[in-house]
């Protein structure tokens, strides 16, 4: 903890997605900061940081405590819609990227700081020579399957079988989740998988197949670089922020669309079908022909990913926290 900071009080809370809680939960491990799942259960704290995004929660905390208090910690994947500016702008806004500090600056919220995402990074993984396949992990959205991509799986399995796919619906079961997987029989249904599965699913495949057409940052993908894996990703503007695209396997944007919701609109960056198709075939091919390759690609994510661990990322809190008691 930061010089001087243990005579002040700090908590960590987050909004509702799993996401953003794992993030608030990573905060508290990285800083000692107890975690609360209630921000208002008791007001007993001197500072507080907040984990979140453009939904009324956020409106609720810039405004319900004192100023420059609380460093909300917000994430977006567009423009935002909540009349939110004047309840933030009270507090201290951070984003996890350049791409939602420009969102949120359209809005005319005053961003203080750009803190990317941290991820657990572990010391050891496998080698790429016991990896195999491609693994993928979201609860349904129609922007976490977008319709190019689910084509793009068909026509991959109409050509070579569904053996190499290892993917999981893990939100809670909706009507969607069946009908997607009878149209995928090898898709999964799971929630929650525990950390110790989600560090084997990491640690066993050699390619992490990012369908997602939209995000605020992609922690996903940057987590399966800390394993090692090989990332085939439509290359949006937020995931330009750190994946190294030599290293990697990029596809490139066709055209960005909006897609209007309550509190945001979701910037989709629509990739082509057949494009995501061949990033699948080179994919296929190096594991079959090329795995020296993917050895020097899969030790250059680790060491790009290494600079994300959360125990040292976070330690930005701490830093602005003193910065702001001077």
């Amino acid at each position: 903890m930061g010089k001087g900071l243990d005579r002040y009080k700090v908590i960590v809370s987050a909004g509702l997605p799993t996401s953003v809680k794992m993030v608030a939960l990573r905060i508290s491990m990285a800083t000692g900061w107890q975690f609360r799942p209630n921000p208002f259960e008791k007001r007993d704290w001197d500072y507080m940081v907040y984990v979140s995004d453009p939904k009324i929660d956020s409106l609720l905390v810039g405004r319900n405590f004192p100023p420059n208090r609380v460093i909300m910690y917000l994430v977006s994947e567009g423009p935002i819609r909540t009349p939110l500016t004047k309840a933030v702008n009270k507090q201290i806004v951070v984003t996890p990227s350049e791409f939602v500090k420009r969102m949120f600056e359209l809005k005319g919220v005053h961003v203080y700081k750009v803190v990317p995402h941290g991820v657990e990074v572990p010391e050891k993984v496998k080698p790429v020579t016991e990896k195999n396949g491609f693994y993928y992990r979201a609860y349904y959205l129609e922007r976490k399957y977008p319709k190019y991509g689910l084509q793009a799986l068909e026509e991959y399995v109409r050509r070579y079988g569904s053996n190499d796919f290892d993917i999981w619906l893990v939100g809670e079961p909706f009507t969607q989740d069946y009908f997607l997987q009878a149209r995928f029989p090898f898709m999964k249904i799971k929630n929650p998988l525990t950390p110790e599965e989600l560090r084997q699913l990491y640690d066993s495949h050699l390619f992490f197949l990012n369908l997602s057409d939209a995000e605020g940052f992609g922690l996903q993908p940057l987590e399966a670089m800390a394993y090692g894996e090989i990332v085939i990703t439509a290359y949006y503007p937020a995931i330009r922020e750190y994946l190294p695209v030599d290293y990697n396997i990029a596809v490139g944007i066709k055209r960005y669309w909006l897609e209007k919701l309550d509190y945001e609109y979701i910037l989709h960056a629509e990739y082509s079908a057949e494009d995501y198709l061949k990033a699948m075939e080179i994919a296929r091919e190096m594991a079959l022909h090329d795995r020296r390759t993917l050895a020097k690609w899969s030790e250059c994510n680790r060491k790009v990913a290494s600079k994300y661990d959360y125990r040292l990322v976070y330690q930005a809190f701490v830093e602005l926290i003193e910065q702001i008691r001077r």
